[in-house]
């Protein structure tokens, strides 16, 4: 499977909001709240938000590169969602790598970042063989609830 990212598409979003989990992963369902699918909505004029799709421009999931700031200087992050009926099959590795891959051709990053929730370890897993380190970790509370957070990170020369 060949996959690319490009910019979003009111389409795409449409279909992202769409997007539900089953059981742990449910936490990743795109419908739960009201400013998710704000985020959503709004990131189409986002230039660092993209779709990711195969060679048949079938929706595959969907990435962001975003600044945050710790200590003073700017970290970029990746948050990453990949279409609910591809995910626990082994597509991972390929989903992850092509977007790393193809956003540093664009952003030409040479330090990236990513969090993700404690319970997703085969996330957590994938992550890992594509060369991300466990670098902290922190909680969130997220509709009401709060969750643990591991922050990976990755150095390119």
């Amino acid at each position: 499977m060949e996959l690319t990212i490009r910019r979003r598409t009111e389409e795409d979003i449409k279909k992202f909001i769409t997007w539900t989990y089953d059981g742990i992963y449910s936490f990743y369902d795109n419908n739960s709240q009201a400013e998710k699918i704000e985020g959503l909505k709004e990131s189409v004029h986002l230039e660092r938000a993209f779709s990711v799709v195969d060679e048949k421009e079938n929706l595959i999931g969907n990435c962001e590169f975003y600044d945050i700031e710790e200590d003073g200087k700017d970290i970029l992050v990746l948050g990453v969602q990949m279409k609910p009926s591809m995910t626990g099959k082994g597509y991972g590795s390929t989903f992850v790598k092509a977007i790393i891959d193809q956003g540093r051709e664009r952003l030409k990053f040479t330090h990236l970042e990513l969090a993700v929730a404690d319970f997703n370890e085969r996330a957590i897993r994938t992550y890992e063989k594509e060369g991300f380190r466990k670098r902290g970790e922190f909680d969130n509370e997220i509709r009401g609830q709060v969750y643990q957070f591991v922050i990976m990170s990755k150095d390119w020369e």
